[in-house]
């Protein structure tokens, strides 16, 4: 059986790793035109054109790697049936689900593949990407920017700001709109411009003109005020886009806009979404191994197959969907196709190979 499975493995690996080149290639079709257009437009050189490609890889990865598993197991399992060797097999009395094994292996190692790619390397390369894209536009990278974001001070006041901007020149500095605070004691103060300054030696919020409505309704008007915003967090890091964090990076800006009593519930999504997508490549090994090692009906099995990973889609979509209507809460959306997919593959391994 070892031999066997080494066999099988070897035969599945080689297969998948066809499948990945060729899904990257089919994903890059769309992209090709807006590199074209950087080579001849924007007169870009060929190297960039080709950084480019490369930066964008992780991103192609992250729906080949899981997908790929599928019709690398149909096809191993396709030419073991053609060759008669799943026959030999279980005239020897090897059953399907001996044969099992290696299919799951594969699957595993592209779950694993995939989380690195999707924890991490997606992350880096989504930032030199946008860098080197933004060079075409801009003479240097647009800030980051953040709308409707709201803290909770250490002191007990609530800082709201409907834009914050960062700040081109200062990875400290970022620049405020629609400003409103509440105090402690009740007091408001509102302002439409201002500066958030996260330096260390001085965290702080300065608003331009701002008004001030103490508690017993009376209305004060200066130039400017100084509040203290002791906040442990950098003004520009605080604005980068979620696709550009690794898992570890969003664990901790969930975390830290946790404490500030912001909002989580997208980011959660994203940290979940991210972990459950590159799972389903095991899902996707146990449906292909279980309709792929029949002897009969093999081209209803692949039919199926192909059905299967089409409702799993609809079911993301659907989740996604229900999550942005305000539904289902972030940890219900990420994980239910996984979940529903899961209890699938389990059934139907345990009804086909038994």
């Amino acid at each position: 059986m070892q031999k066997l499975n080494r066999y099988i493995f070897k035969e599945t690996i080689g297969l998948y790793i066809i499948a990945v080149l060729a899904f990257i290639l089919l994903l890059s079709i769309d992209t090709l035109t807006v590199w074209a257009n950087f080579l001849i437009r924007e007169q870009a050189s060929f190297i960039t054109i080709v950084k480019l490609m490369i930066f964008k890889l992780p991103s192609f990865l992250h729906t080949a790697l899981p997908v790929s598993v599928v019709f690398a197991i149909l096809l191993a399992s396709g030419r073991l049936a053609k060759d008669s060797e799943l026959k030999a097999a279980q005239s020897l009395t090897i059953s399907p689900i001996k044969m099992f094994k290696p299919f799951l292996l594969v699957g595993l190692l592209a779950s694993c593949l995939a989380l690195i790619n999707t924890g991490y390397l997606e992350a880096i390369s989504q930032r030199a990407y946008e860098n080197l894209e933004d060079s075409f536009f801009y003479t240097s990278p647009p800030p980051d920017s953040q709308t409707n974001s709201t803290y909770l001070n250490n002191d007990g006041s609530i800082f709201y700001a409907s834009r914050i901007r960062a700040s081109e020149e200062d990875k400290n500095l970022a620049e405020l709109s629609g400003i409103v605070i509440l105090k402690k004691d009740g007091t408001v103060i509102s302002a439409a411009t201002g500066t958030w300054n996260s330096n260390k030696d001085s965290r702080q919020w300065i608003l331009e003109a701002p008004e001030l409505v103490a508690n017993n309704g009376e209305i004060v008007l200066i130039d400017e005020i100084s509040l203290d915003f002791d906040v442990a967090i950098n003004a520009t890091k605080s604005l980068a886009s979620k696709e550009s964090l690794s898992l570890f990076e969003l664990a901790q800006r969930i975390t830290k806009t946790k404490s500030l009593g912001g909002k989580i519930r997208q980011m959660r999504y994203n940290f979940h979404s991210r972990i459950a997508d590159a799972l389903s490549a095991i899902i996707f090994s146990i449906i292909a191994a279980a309709l792929g090692l029949q002897l009969h009906g093999r081209a209803n099995g692949f039919a199926w197959t192909i059905v299967l990973m089409v409702l799993f889609w609809a079911l993301w979509i659907l989740s996604l969907g229900l999550f942005d209507k305000q539904i289902l809460p972030a940890l219900t959306a990420a994980w239910l196709p996984i979940i529903i997919a899961s209890i699938a593959a389990s059934l139907l391994a345990w009804f086909r190979l038994k």
